[in-house]
């Protein structure tokens, strides 16, 4: 019979993890309030973390459909389609970038939805294998339809996030860089959330019990088919959504740079290596590991810096399968059901 005191230091296991969730995620929110601050000298370092923030958020999204075991590496198809839909939008229809955005994020919805009836009765590598390829649908299409996307040549002169006017408060975010910094900051924060919730509601229930034993959930009820789709859906939306705020950040796209590898290859990079079941890991993933690109390697080797996201990413397959964060939660878990064992049974 399981002793009293496992059940009591169990659930104290519960509450240790999320203080700790909690408390590093203030720390890191304290310290990316602050960032401005401390480098109001050094605009290159806030872009840094501007575009830091943003792959979090791609990571994030990438990984609404990772936790339920699913690796995808298409994901470019969706940033690049978010990245051209607010583009040419705001270009040639002249809609507000702040309505162009979230128009892009149900479009590419959209192109979720194709890639899902496809894909979605795939599973493991034939699954990764076949959401890459998808990429090729839209990255063509861009590329040949001169008249709309201007082909090869990409978009130039795309318009930044227009100014906000609060009564007497002014934000320009077309020129400044702490104004956009601070913008994908609360777009991040806002998409945690969002993935916070979606991992502790039914869906994210569902999702983690197709991940450990798709036969045993279908068995109870759980149509995995469906709920992978409509993971599916969630993370295009916010993919094509971090496309979009791309766009008008940097205002100059192409094909080659929006659909390219890169984009699918990172968001799965930093799930993995910060944990791709938390919450939060692959965002601080983001968060340290591509400054740490931009900042040390680039410098040293500039032709070769990217080499290190395959370091980190061959080290947390062999050393840390569950990733940094993933680590850390379950080194805690061990303690204490060590100190539960050690009480007695």
């Amino acid at each position: 019979m399981i002793n009293s005191s496992l059940i009591k230091n169990s659930r104290y296991g519960l509450s240790k993890r999320l203080k700790l969730d909690k408390v590093v995620l203030l720390m890191a929110l304290f310290f990316l309030l602050l960032l401005p601050v401390l480098v109001w000298h050094n605009d290159y370092i806030l872009q840094v973390f501007t575009h830091a923030l943003l792959l979090a958020t791609l990571a994030l999204a990438w990984n609404i459909l990772g936790v339920s075991g699913s690796i995808s590496l298409g994901h470019a198809a969706f940033f690049g389609a978010g990245a051209y839909a607010s583009a040419l939008l705001s270009l040639d229809a002249g809609l507000s970038v702040w309505l162009t955005i979230p128009l892009a994020g149900f479009i590419t919805t959209g192109l979720g939805f194709i890639m899902g009836l496809i894909c979605m009765r795939l599973r493991g590598a034939y699954f990764a294998l076949a959401t890459l390829a998808f990429i090729e649908i839209p990255r063509v299409v861009t590329d040949n339809w001169d008249g709309l996307t201007h082909g090869s040549l990409g978009l130039v002169g795309l318009p930044g996030f227009p100014s906000l006017h609060l009564g007497s408060w002014h934000i320009d975010f077309y020129s400044s860089i702490t104004a956009s910094y601070y913008l994908i900051l609360i777009y991040s924060l806002v998409l945690l959330g969002l993935v916070g919730f979606i991992f502790r509601s039914n869906l994210g229930l569902a999702l983690q019990a197709i991940r450990e034993e798709e036969v045993a959930a279908e068995a109870v009820g759980i149509r995995a088919n469906s709920f992978r789709l409509l993971s599916m859906l969630l993370s295009a939306f916010f993919t094509g959504i971090s496309g979009a705020c791309y766009a008008h950040l940097v205002r100059y796209i192409n094909p080659g740079l929006v659909y390219g590898l890169h984009f699918s290859a990172i968001p799965m990079i930093f799930a993995i290596c910060g944990g791709r079941f938390t919450v939060i890991g692959p965002a601080l993933a983001a968060l340290i590991i591509y400054p740490l690109d931009q900042f040390i390697f680039h410098p040293l080797i500039p032709a070769g810096h990217e080499f290190l996201y395959g370091a980190v990413l061959i080290f947390a397959v062999l050393f840390m399968p569950a990733g940094f964060w993933g680590r850390m939660q379950r080194n805690t878990e061990v303690g204490l059901f060590t100190k539960s064992s050690s009480s007695g049974i």
